[in-house]
């Protein structure tokens, strides 16, 4: 597999490595065929830990307003700053404004598929994932409903990446790899748990709910059998 990653997004990732430690690699890359890796967001923690530590290079699933500089500032000054963190409007706007001109470019430099939720257009991010995937290349997504708890613990998912199985199924007659992974901040390591596939003979929507609840079971099973605090935020690094 080519290292897909462009000169802007390797550049990013060398700078982070001068201020966050890489983590270990707990048989992450052993893995035969495509992959879909479904990890904990923690906050940011998961997609910054992952993104520089994991050894193969991976397109990871980001909201679609992230890909233009235009949606990406108003993402950032009317949400982010002002409702998450709280700040004054016009200093929202201030810091939004450099941030939204970095962030695309950025995201596109790791070759990152767009995510259209509650849009018609979502059907291009299976596209553009069934592709990659085809081509031997591995996808990671980062399901959380509350992307911004930083428990260790899994809350609810979102349930629509899982249509990628029925589109992989549908055009290569097998079924797609997901593997759990895990970012433990104790360890310092990236562990993943048992590779899920869907079942034959089971229909897809109920089917979709048991694989699911095994992402999930899977996932809070790895962050318990790394010894993390789910109760307790940390830093990340």
């Amino acid at each position: 597999m080519s290292n897909f990653y462009g000169p802007l997004f390797k550049f990013s990732r060398w700078i982070l490595s001068l201020f966050y430690k890489k983590y270990s690699v707990d048989k992450v890359a052993n893995f035969k065929g495509p992959v879909v890796y479904v990890s904990h967001h923690q906050n940011m923690h998961g997609p910054i830990v992952t993104l520089l530590s994991f050894p193969k290079p991976l397109h990871v699933w980001a909201l679609h307003v992230f890909f233009n500089k235009h949606i990406c500032f108003k993402q950032y000054s009317e949400f982010t700053f002002t409702k998450r963190f709280g700040w004054p409007k016009t200093l929202a706007k201030i810091m939004a404004f450099p941030i939204s001109r970095f962030i695309p470019k950025l995201i596109q430099s790791g070759q990152a598929i767009p995510v259209y939720r509650g849009s018609r257009s979502i059907m291009d991010t299976f596209k553009k994932t069934i592709e990659v995937l085809n081509a031997g290349e591995h996808v990671i997504i980062f399901p959380n409903i509350d992307y911004s708890s930083s428990s260790a613990t899994v809350g609810d998912l979102y349930d629509g990446f899982l249509f990628i199985e029925k589109y992989f199924f549908k055009e290569t007659g097998r079924h797609i790899c997901f593997v759990p992974l895990y970012a433990s901040k104790k360890k310092k390591a990236l562990v993943t748990g048992t590779p899920i596939y869907f079942r034959d003979g089971h229909k897809f929507q109920e089917e979709r709910k048991f694989v699911l609840e095994k992402i999930k079971t899977e996932l809070n099973a790895l962050a318990i059998q790394s010894g993390d605090d789910q109760g307790k935020e940390e830093k990340v690094g």
